[in-house]
């Protein structure tokens, strides 16, 4: 199953493999155990670090090999390879929507004016009641209204300001994640560390120990 979803942010950390796996029904994230860390039989799992924090609600989670984990990445891959034509079509159709940025960029730029033009008035409002004297009451209730009217011109034009900054972002990651795409083979044999980092997202890890890899860009894989 290949589908293409939003989905939040994460990042590696100390190996390849840190912080990117995450349980489906708690929604924690795993860390590496070692067993048997000193004999033939030693091997990393990896489980979710909340598996033991509760004392009668334990996370029912199983764990999974490093071996699970590269096994199931290279059925990811190649389904990927299998599907790659129809998949490439749709991610360029969705990246088209992040670059198509004139008319968000133009309420930006009408913000700015009128964020100016409101700034401008509250100025010459206090500069007024330093030269000319006045109703306090008056002048507070203007000039409150008037910083009103500024702060919330200024959150809606910082809203705007992120969500351009966001599209850029993500018109990134798709460029990526096609980048990646029409550079793999038509079969992957074994596990490679410069695909799982140019390709994944994170994991999540399912029950029945199904894995779901969230590529760059958002794209799922159930391996």
């Amino acid at each position: 199953m290949i589908a293409l979803r939003s989905r939040e942010r994460h990042f590696s950390g100390a190996t390849i493999f840190s912080t990117k796996i995450r349980y489906g029904e708690c929604g924690g994230w795993f860390g590496s155990k070692v067993w048997h860390s000193t004999d033939q039989y030693r091997r990393v799992i990896w489980r979710c670090n909340a598996k033991y924090d509760g004392k009668t609600n334990r996370c029912g989670t199983p764990h999974v090999t490093e071996e699970e984990i590269k096994a199931a990445f290279v059925r990811a891959v190649n389904k990927l390879a299998g599907e790659r034509k129809t998949l490439l079509a749709d991610l360029r159709e969705i990246q088209l929507t992040y670059s198509r940025t004139d008319e968000i960029e133009q309420r930006l730029r009408d913000l700015d004016e009128r964020l100016n033009t409101e700034a401008d008035v509250v100025q010459e409002m206090i500069a007024q009641n330093a030269r000319v004297a006045q109703n306090q009451d008056d002048y507070s209730a203007a000039y409150d209204a008037a910083v009103s009217r500024y702060e919330a011109t200024k959150a809606e034009r910082d809203q705007v300001a992120a969500d351009i900054r966001q599209r850029g972002i993500r018109r990134q990651e798709f460029e990526r994640f096609i980048t990646e795409l029409e550079k793999l083979p038509e079969a992957v044999m074994e596990f490679d560390e410069t695909l799982w980092g140019g390709l994944v997202e994170y994991v999540t890890i399912k029950k029945d120990k199904t894995m779901v890899f969230t590529m760059i860009g958002g794209t799922e894989v159930e391996a």
